[in-house]
């Protein structure tokens, strides 16, 4: 009973603190245009819920979301064995029909070769760092 008093008053305590927070960054950028505002005023749009969906290999459909999210899993899971297991020529012929749509003067000067290289973390983090702060692209 010590332990679940403790639990509470620290979630009323972490509440309160957020709380706080929020009022003070109100009470200063509220009223200003600024991005803290847009996110705040821009209208939040509503997902798509799946009502429904079909179990693989029959004319059946549920509506328990333990169950989707288990085929869901099932299906994204095949989905990477797949990828993993296509052939080197096949992506090779994919990925040279997809540079010939793309017009020369947009071309990036990058040997084909270093497209089959696996990504390493520090490319990603290298990608990170020169992209434009405060931004989704």
């Amino acid at each position: 009973i010590l332990i679940e008093k403790e639990i509470s008053h620290l979630q009323r305590k972490k509440c309160k603190k957020t709380s706080l927070n929020a009022q003070a960054q109100w009470a200063s950028q509220g009223e200003t245009i600024s991005k803290y505002w847009s996110r705040m005023n821009s209208q939040k749009t509503p997902r798509d819920i799946i009502h429904r969906l079909n179990i693989p290999g029959t004319n059946r459909y549920t509506t328990k979301s333990e169950k989707m999210a288990e085929i869901a899993k099932t299906y994204h899971e095949r989905i990477q064995q797949t990828d993993e297991q296509q052939d080197k020529n096949e992506v090779t012929a994919a990925r040279e029909l997809s540079l010939a749509e793309v017009p020369d003067e947009q071309k990036i000067a990058t040997p084909s070769e270093r497209m089959t290289e696996a990504l390493r973390e520090e490319h990603i983090l290298e990608a990170l760092m020169s992209s434009k702060s405060g931004s989704a692209a």
